[in-house]
């Protein structure tokens, strides 16, 4: 199943918000130009959310349901190309109330389903054709 489009709208010069079919809007523009999302900043928003859930059931199975999930993503960006070349999808999970072998056993778990789940992350990974229609 495809997912539904999103329609990004400018409200104000170099502003835009996106909306998604459910009705929910998230802001976007310029990094040096206030508190919205930059459009890299969702990229990595879109990473870190996406392993975050692919791993959800998993850390919960094994820290809880009120398990905090923290999930950093860094990039790395090449100025001249101006893209990014890598990034780095970090999990900090409180794992103090497992053994040694329990807390190797969900990095396993968390990073198999991460791999095999997320959506975003599979499809950067490789590369996706973008196609620009004006």
């Amino acid at each position: 199943m495809s997912p539904t489009p999103v329609r990004v709208h400018r409200t104000a010069p170099a502003k835009f918000v996106a909306t998604n079919a459910r009705g929910a809007e998230i802001t976007i523009g310029r990094s040096q130009d206030g508190a919205d999302f930059s459009p890299v900043e969702l990229l990595m928003a879109a990473l870190g959310a996406c392993a975050g859930l692919s791993a959800d059931h998993i850390v919960s199975r094994r820290l809880g349901d009120d398990a905090s999930i923290e999930v950093v993503v860094e990039g790395t960006k090449d100025e001249e190309a101006d893209r990014l070349t890598a990034a780095s999808t970090r999990f900090e999970l409180d794992v103090s109330s497992l053994s040694e072998a329990d807390a190797a056993t969900l990095r396993t778990l968390v990073h198999r389903a991460v791999e095999r789940t997320c959506t975003v992350s599979r499809t950067v990974e490789p590369g996706m054709p973008v196609d620009l229609i004006v």
